[in-house]
């Protein structure tokens, strides 16, 4: 795989995973991994369009680490930000693997850089992350515990990546 300087989180409405995929992912590279991925760019973006702010339960869980996420406007994925991107890494496989592919066939590259965050990750089972909208706060910090983890995990993969001689 080609050196990733750029990675976009992709989930149905950009409200919940994707936007806290972003957020932590800044915040790691502020604290823990800040000469490792210093040069990396992260966003977030979603399929469809339904909320303009991430929802409450994802502030809540970030603003408890200390992450705060002010000035953040949730995107639709559109041609333009799925072409500058090394990594896309989504949370499901029908709903945003798959969707993404069929929706942006145009791009032929896709294929190489499109996975499930988990998948990505080294994780075997369960790679599914499910949309928490709907969940009760205990659960929903659950799912979002799972993301955190499957990021720390990915940005591992990348820092290796990157500074693997091939690059």
């Amino acid at each position: 795989m080609p050196k990733i300087k750029h990675v976009l989180y992709i989930c149905s409405g950009n409200t919940c995973r994707s936007p806290f995929a972003e957020a932590i992912s800044k915040w790691l590279q502020k604290t823990k991994y800040t000469n490792e991925i210093k040069e990396l760019n992260f966003d977030s973006a979603g399929i469809y369009h339904y909320y303009e702010q991430p929802q409450e339960g994802t502030l809540k869980y970030l603003k408890s680490k200390g992450v705060e996420m002010d000035d953040f406007q949730a995107k639709d994925v559109d041609d333009e930000l799925l072409i500058k991107q090394d990594l896309i890494l989504g949370f499901e496989e029908k709903y945003h693997v798959q969707k993404l592919k069929r929706k942006f066939k145009q791009l032929k590259d896709l294929d190489e850089k499109v996975f499930l965050l988990l998948d990505f990750a080294g994780e075997i089972d369960n790679l599914e992350i499910e949309d928490p909208f709907y969940l009760e706060e205990n659960e929903y910090n659950k799912v979002l515990k799972r993301i955190e983890d499957g990021i720390i995990k990915s940005i591992e993969k990348i820092i290796k990546i990157n500074n693997s001689e091939e690059n």
